[in-house]
């Protein structure tokens, strides 16, 4: 009986003995069910806007430059040595203000040479008329004696002969009466265009030549630019034609005065569209009354072409395009907690904001920004207000 107590004493001692091991074995040990359960994926925070209707003006966008209606070179209807000059670069002048002026020397000259001329070519005139009356009355007592038998039929017929002898000389001498009065006109005229004046109003863009300068016919003066009239000449593409009107509002701005406004209408739109772009030409006028504006300046603005009544608008950064200014692409949604991508199509752009044509249905929840993490499927909370809803 002591032999299997003592046994028994034994066997204990050791399985106390073997209890610090067994646990510090099971220590970080998990149960084999929590083994097999996933973890919790987490939820990516996500801001977005709710899809609503609203008014959206459709336009078309133009860029181009401007340009005057109103472009004129003015050059020099005479040759001659430019005596004075009667402007400067950049200053306005009016319409028969006098720019310049042409040494008139010569051409005074040639006025007297041609008045002379005239006045020779008159008295020869006058001449042949009084020739002619006394021819003609020759003829006619010619044609009384010749009734009565006192001449012969021959000297008859030089009476007449000498009649039609001095008409020809006097129209001859009628004819250059008027080449002389032409040949005056000429030389009268050139001696006004040694005066050079304005032939449209404007402001002086370039000079070209100064004061003692050897001018030939036709050498350039300088160059006039009205700058109250301007145009825009700008392409666009054929396939947004159907919606172009004539009198339509353009409205456009310029780099030179940032963000203001400027507005013009369409004045003509080509006929033909061009085969290199497939794009139509299209002019734009503008009233500048203050002349803000210049020729050569760039702009770039758009058309208004009509107002669509409901228009589904999202933030341009919620738009995933397919490729560089395309009108295809996509956007992410929020269903049921996750995202998922949906193909849309736009219309049309301004600034930060795009209209989409299909797609998308009113009060949806659009993402706005887009982050590498977002795929379709991710959990996502939403984010108002800079506050998560869950």
């Amino acid at each position: 009986m002591n032999r299997t107590h003592t046994i028994h004493r034994a066997c204990l001692a050791l399985w106390l003995a073997a209890l610090p091991w067994a646990a510090a074995c099971d220590v970080g040990r998990k149960p084999a069910a929590a083994e097999r359960t996933p973890a919790a994926e987490p939820a990516l925070a996500v801001p977005v806007l709710s899809v609503a209707a609203r008014e959206w003006a459709v336009t078309i966008p133009i860029s181009g430059s401007l340009r005057s209606q109103s472009i004129v070179q003015v050059r020099t209807e005479v040759g001659g040595r430019l005596a004075a000059i009667f402007f400067e670069e950049g200053g306005a002048v009016q319409k028969g203000q006098l720019l310049a002026e042409i040494d008139a020397a010569n051409y005074e000259l040639a006025c007297n040479q041609a008045g002379a001329a005239l006045d020779v070519a008159e008295a020869g005139l006058e001449r042949a008329r009084v020739l002619l009356d006394h021819a003609r009355r020759e003829k006619e007592r010619a044609d009384n004696l010749l009734r009565s038998g006192g001449i012969t039929e021959r000297d008859h017929q030089a009476a007449v002969t000498a009649v039609r002898d001095a008409e020809t000389q006097y129209r001859l001498a009628e004819a250059q009466c008027g080449q002389a009065r032409a040949a005056l006109a000429i030389a009268e005229k050139s001696l006004r265009d040694c005066r050079i004046t304005a032939p449209a109003a404007g402001r002086v863009q370039e000079k070209f030549s100064d004061p003692g300068t050897l001018l030939s016919p036709g050498a350039p003066v300088c160059t006039l630019v009205d700058n109250t009239r301007l145009e825009l000449e700008c392409r666009v593409p054929s396939h947004q034609l159907a919606e172009l009107r004539t009198g339509q509002v353009a409205a456009f701005s310029t780099p030179t005065w940032g963000d203001r406004l400027f507005t013009g209408r369409v004045a003509a739109v080509s006929p033909m569209v061009e085969t290199d772009n497939r794009a139509v030409k299209v002019i734009i006028r503008i009233a500048n009354p203050g002349e803000e504006l210049r020729s050569g300046m760039f702009a770039r603005g758009e058309i208004q072409v009509r107002r669509e009544a409901r228009a589904l608008v999202i933030p341009r950064s919620a738009f995933i395009s397919e490729e560089e200014g395309g009108t295809e692409g996509g956007v992410f949604v929020v269903e049921e907690g996750r995202a998922r991508y949906r193909p849309v199509q736009l219309a049309g752009s301004r600034k930060d904001l795009l209209w989409v044509r299909a797609g998308l249905r009113e009060s949806e929840q659009v993402i706005v920004q887009v982050g590498p993490a977002l795929k379709d499927g991710t959990q996502v909370r939403v984010m108002t207000d800079n506050s998560e809803v869950r």
